[in-house]
């Protein structure tokens, strides 16, 4: 198993200064890359607005129902203690055979 080497970024002529200068370009070439990318997909958004709006309108509807569905399922709440109970004992008849069995226990 190959061990880790220790970082460059420290070594060399130049030391830190060179690393450091390094590391802010790849952060700047990335974010010009996100900003690029972003302005694209911007411009492909508002041309199908423009191309097909009632595509379009669906589709955010749709993505809406299923956000709306999935966070309505993380806000179930706990089972009361009487469904609890009714769980544990799924041999009881429920209230509405109940209420028959009792309307035809009394005469």
């Amino acid at each position: 198993m190959a061990q880790p080497q220790p970082s460059n970024y420290y070594s060399g002529p130049g030391g830190r200064e060179q690393g450091s200068e390094a590391i802010v370009n790849q952060v700047s070439d990335t974010a010009r890359d996100m900003t690029n990318r972003a302005g694209t997909i911007a411009q492909e958004l508002a041309s199908s607005v423009r191309e097909r709006p009632y595509t379009t309108l669906a589709i955010a509807a749709g993505l809406a129902f299923a956000i709306g569905a999935v966070w309505k399922l993380g806000q179930r709440q706990p089972p009361s203690a009487m469904e609890r109970l009714l769980a544990q004992m799924p041999e009881l008849p429920d209230r509405n055979s109940f209420a028959r069995w009792w309307r035809q226990a009394r005469p």
